[in-house]
């Protein structure tokens, strides 16, 4: 049974990462997903709905959020994980006790993106070269129709 690496933050619930994932369970249907949310400091988003007053109670919110919403799909979740608020470190740590058949990174576009302007994508293929790297552009933050956003 493969295992697939998502890592996510405002975008965790975007149409783009759904479809992603569920293209992967298609391919792979024995396919487990662990979905990682690294715990991004609140006053780095613009824009965030709930309840939470802590970043890693943010995190935790969206990581069991997904997961409920790709469990209804039918697509298996092994675990959610909040994670370190580098997303870079947050997949380092990760690799470092699991091995992965791939690792998805879903982030908002160009321009927009603060995990693209830290060069996550390619650092990460960098690094990793022999896992294999999807990378899902989300239009904008689930749920929100503009953002300025960490990932």
């Amino acid at each position: 049974m493969a295992s697939y690496l998502l890592v996510a933050n405002e975008t965790a619930e975007s149409q783009e990462l759904l479809d992603a994932v569920s293209l992967i369970h298609a391919q792979d249907p024995g396919a487990e997903f662990v979905i990682v949310v690294p715990a991004t400091p609140l006053n780095f988003l613009q824009q965030f709905e709930g309840t939470a007053k802590s970043a890693r109670g943010l995190a935790a919110q969206r990581a069991q959020s997904t997961r409920q919403k790709l469990e209804s799909f039918g697509i298996r979740i092994r675990s959610t994980r909040v994670a370190n608020w580098d997303p870079y470190i947050a997949i380092e740590e990760e690799l470092a006790n699991e091995k992965y058949e791939a690792i998805v990174v879903s982030t908002l576009p160009p321009g927009l993106s603060r995990w693209l302007r830290m060069d996550l994508p390619s650092r990460v293929v960098r690094r990793h070269p022999s896992v294999r790297l999807v990378h899902v552009v989300a239009r904008s933050a689930a749920g929100t129709s503009t953002s300025r956003s960490p990932n």
